[in-house]
């Protein structure tokens, strides 16, 4: 065991869940109780995933229901020089309003943000020197400030920094892989990039499939957004080669890439190309395939404002991302300290895609009496309860011998794992049910007791 400020009472443990021992007769052959919940359909925030607000204060993001902000870091003035301190405190000072806030940021570096094609004197980028320069000055901030990154758009390169249209010659392939091994350098290894075409990703690493053992590769660390979601039919230049059967493959590669890695971006245009496409009966089933996380709230307005004529926007707002919702859950009615605890929980996961970045599972036992909390860190990965499936989670823990005796609820608790975060409830997960959430904790009620004797 060690110490671990779970919140209540005096004092809290978080226990490992460690092999279980032997139990007496009378408590091992104690009846089982079982709950079934009731699913939630409202629409709520949750970390890390859902529609994205574009450089507002944090405070209003959070205000509108919403977890991530989209944050555009314009270095336009820097192009040939360092930058100064004064804009990396000033960049500090946006990671410090979103911890206060209790949002996440999504932030891209460009040199420019042109008022459209083509481009126009002062819509250069830098030269790849510069870029390398300032992605080194940045690291420190970045990496200070994980915690409240949910991934890093490329960004740097051509106009937007959307990665066309460079000026300085960064859309070579040499030039690309630097800034890629830059950025993930700049990076822990818990945190992912976002490349706007997928491409890109293939000419870097190839197109095998992801698996759990690559997360914190550097392949494993690149996901992908889209920043003309659904505008024609290879999405204006999204998908290159666009004959039918290279989009089919293309858009099977980010299917499995998002079970692994964000998937995001944004709609860009409602034109007659976008026609056939952006209508929900389209739409859902895309976000759906392609394993959508994050979405830009505000752009394009045409193709939000059919999303909600049609009736498709509320359920998109629902399930961009993972939303876990309890099925049942079983658990012994008695235990006893220093004995074995087995239970089982069934969990779906109703949204677009399994979330992306690590999170802890905590097991919370609260004392009735004292209010006194203990966690157990369930050795389960969220990151593996995939979209559209139910997981079965079997829970075999030892109960901490310094367990008091006494009746206990049972919890859930989907924390942050980042030590800074780990106690505040909005970067803690809610679960999809009825009668589950506890906003002023951030656990999740098993609705579920355990009587814990002395052991005999």
């Amino acid at each position: 065991m060690i110490p671990f400020p779970l919140r209540a009472a005096a004092s809290g443990v978080l226990a490992a869940a460690a092999p279980v021992a032997a139990a007496p007769r009378d408590v091992a052959e104690a009846s089982l109780q079982t709950r079934h919940y009731a699913a939630d359909d409202s629409d709520f925030a949750n970390p890390e995933r859902g529609f994205s607000r574009a450089n507002q204060g944090g405070e209003g993001t959070r205000a509108a229901g919403l977890s991530l902000v989209h944050l555009y870091v314009r270095l336009d003035r820097f192009k040939a020089a360092p930058l100064p301190e004064a804009t990396l405190r000033d960049i500090q000072a946006r990671f410090d309003a979103a911890r206060t806030a209790g949002v996440k940021l999504i932030p891209r570096f460009t040199y420019n943000f042109p008022a459209g094609l083509p481009l126009r004197p002062g819509d250069e980028d830098a030269p790849l020197a510069t870029v390398l320069r300032h992605i080194g000055q940045l690291k420190p901030l970045l990496r200070r400030n994980a915690d409240v990154t949910a991934f890093v758009e490329a960004g740097f390169v051509g106009a937007w920094g959307e990665w066309h249209h460079s000026t300085e010659g960064l859309e070579s392939q040499a030039a690309k892989a630097a800034i890629v091994r830059a950025l993930l350098d700049a990076l822990p290894p818990e945190r992912a990039i976002a490349l706007r075409y997928p491409r890109d990703k293939i000419a870097l690493f190839g197109s095998a499939p992801l698996q759990s053992r690559d997360r914190a590769t550097p392949r494993g660390r690149v996901g992908h957004h889209n920043d003309c979601f659904l505008a024609s039919r290879e999405d204006w230049g999204t998908y290159r080669p666009d004959d039918p059967e290279s989009l089919e493959r293309q858009k099977a590669y980010l299917a499995a890439e998002s079970r692994f890695v964000p998937i995001g971006g944004e709609t860009c245009n409602a034109g007659p190309d976008a026609q056939p496409f952006i209508p929900c009966a389209n739409a859902l089933p895309q976000l759906q395939r392609l394993g959508w996380s994050q979405l830009n709230a505000d752009y394009h307005p045409d193709v939000l404002r059919l999303w909600r004529e049609q009736g498709c926007a509320a359920e998109i707002s629902k399930r961009l991302g993972y939303r876990f919702r309890l099925v049942s859950a079983a658990a012994p009615r008695r235990a006893a300290v220093g004995g074995p605890l087995r239970m089982t929980l069934l969990i779906a996961n109703d949204g677009f895609a399994p979330p992306y970045n690590p999170r802890g599972l905590i097991l919370v036992l609260r004392n009735r009496q004292s209010g006194v909390e203990t966690g157990i860190a369930l050795p389960h990965d969220p990151r593996d309860w995939r979209a559209g499936e139910t997981s079965t989670l079997t829970v075999a823990a030892t109960l901490p011998r310094t367990l008091a005796p006494g009746q206990y609820d049972l919890l859930l608790h989907l924390p942050d794992p980042v030590p800074r975060l780990r106690t505040r409830p909005d970067y803690a997960i809610r679960l999809a049910n009825h009668d589950v959430w506890e906003a002023a904790t951030g656990y999740n009620r098993l609705q579920l007791s355990l009587d814990v004797a002395r052991p005999r």
